[in-house]
């Protein structure tokens, strides 16, 4: 039997302040400033081979298997282009999103040599074939970027995700880059950076508990854009702005969990307490976040955005920021313990927030059970689970499930098998069933299928990470 925390009323009071968000500065692009390739003699050549493992690289080649086919061939078309370089048909978010994480997922499959070209009646094709379209990809996410082509895509508000994807893909694809390519991928992820040298971090509740935007957390938009500076870091250690993008690196991911109590803290992360990082709050006082007007589990995933660090920084050779990690534990087990009580709302003094918890009330992960439980009802779709897989992962791996009465290792079973069984429904093994747009969708965004690759990616190389013992904590000061 689990041991069960109330649903605590937060006290967090304040009149409702509209802040308007300066966009982030776009200063030139440093010059001269080499890439360091991640250095795979220094890890074993080996992989780990428990049942959670082989599930996880389960779930990343069958995310290969429909990219290179259905997917590359029939969704995007993109097998008729002739040219040099891809056209994704736009800028704007479902243009770039979905092939940057579809090439970040093939990268970390090449990279670690756990790809496979099937064996059922619609194989993906050889290593050598799946590695020229994954460097296809990545090479024409960098050349349509702003900074090298003009008009392209990129300073805005969500590019710096778009950019993680494509410029972690490309360094783990280093050596596969002509050399015209890599000069691409770097000035991609080096402007993405330094949008953010000056920025200024927003935040959901003020210091003094104000909510600054109501309903709608700035924790996931922070941790995102603190990735493509996570990505920078690890590439370009030697960059003059390296100590810059330190600092915001972890000004966003502390801002991201930070709870009102915290905005007071003495205690120190990176070489600063909590009050002289904080400006406010992003995530409430039990752990859960809110966003779209409700109490939304999927957003408490601005954990695994942060802890994405200890996969830039584990390949880099360095320790994972102390900051990457800060309240992961207490968003973790707000999914595994916090107890929703049917029909009350301690969240009501946010004022978007007028739904009360729904039944059957409970927990948001439920023993024994794929299940998940959305209190103020879910807007993504019915049947969403790699994110909570991901997150498991990374509890296990990273060490934040202490809280948790049961750990990381317990739910990955559960929600990684629920996506290796959708998946093994269809022969091309995509995961989900119908459009994303169809009434009781399984899964609501247009870029669903991507959004597994990338997971599936990130799960198998902290999984990885963990095998090859190369996590650690740093405490340096930024």
């Amino acid at each position: 039997m689990r041991l069960r925390r109330s649903l605590a009323l937060v006290a967090t009071a304040g009149v409702t302040l509209l802040a308007t968000l300066t966009a982030p500065a776009t200063p030139a692009a440093a010059a001269g400033s080499a890439v360091v390739p991640i250095v795979m003699s220094n890890f074993s050549s080996t992989h780990p081979n428990d049942a959670g493992s082989v599930r996880l690289r389960a779930i990343l080649r069958n995310t290969n298997q429909f990219a290179l086919t259905t997917w590359y061939n029939e969704t995007k078309n993109y097998d008729a282009q002739i040219g040099a370089y891809l056209t994704f048909g736009g800028t704007a978010e479902d243009n770039i999103r979905p092939p940057a994480a579809q090439a970040f997922g093939l990268a970390v499959s090449l990279k670690l040599g756990v790809y496979q070209t099937g064996n059922n009646s619609n194989p993906s094709p050889s290593a050598t074939e799946a590695k020229t379209k994954t460097v296809r990809l990545i090479s024409s996410l960098a050349y349509r970027h702003l900074v090298n082509t003009s008009g392209g895509w990129g300073n805005a508000w969500q590019s710096a995700h778009w950019a993680a994807f494509a410029g972690f893909a490309g360094w783990l694809m280093w050596d596969d880059l002509s050399t015209t390519d890599r000069e691409y991928v770097r000035k991609m992820v080096e402007y993405e950076a330094n949008r953010f040298n000056s920025y200024t971090v927003p935040y959901y509740r003020s210091a003094t508990g104000a909510f600054l935007t109501p309903g709608d957390t700035k924790a996931e938009e922070n941790a995102w854009n603190a990735q493509v500076l996570q990505v920078a870091t690890a590439m370009m250690p030697t960059h003059p702005n390296y100590g810059t993008w330190m600092r915001k690196s972890a000004e966003l991911m502390i801002s991201a969990t930070a709870r009102p109590s915290d905005v007071t803290s003495t205690t120190v992360v990176n070489g600063r307490t909590l009050a002289d990082w904080l400006d406010g709050s992003n995530t409430n006082a039990d752990g859960t976040m809110t966003n779209h007007d409700r109490v939304h589990p999927d957003y408490m995933e601005a954990i695994s955005l942060n802890l994405h660090a200890g996969l830039t920084s584990s390949l880099a050779g360095k320790g994972t920021p102390r900051a990457a990690l800060f309240n992961a534990g207490v968003v973790y087990d707000a999914l595994v313990d916090l107890n929703f009580v049917v029909g009350q709302n301690p969240y009501a003094a946010d004022p978007r927030l007028t739904r009360t918890n729904a039944a059957p009330g409970g927990t948001i992960y439920r023993d024994g059970s794929s299940d998940i439980y959305y209190p103020n009802g879910n807007d993504w779709g019915t049947q969403r689970r790699m994110q909570f897989a991901t997150m498991d992962v990374f509890a296990d791996a990273f060490g934040i499930d202490a809280l948790a009465s049961q750990k990381g290792a317990y739910w990955e079973q559960y929600h990684a098998q629920k996506v290796l069984d959708m998946q093994n429904r269809f022969t091309d093994r995509r995961t989900y069933l119908g459009a994303y747009n169809d009434v009781g969708s399984e899964d609501t965004y247009p870029g669903r299928e991507e959004w597994v690759s990338h997971h599936a990616g990130w799960a198998y190389l902290a999984r990885w990470i963990k095998y090859q013992n190369a996590f650690s904590i740093s405490d340096q000061a930024y």
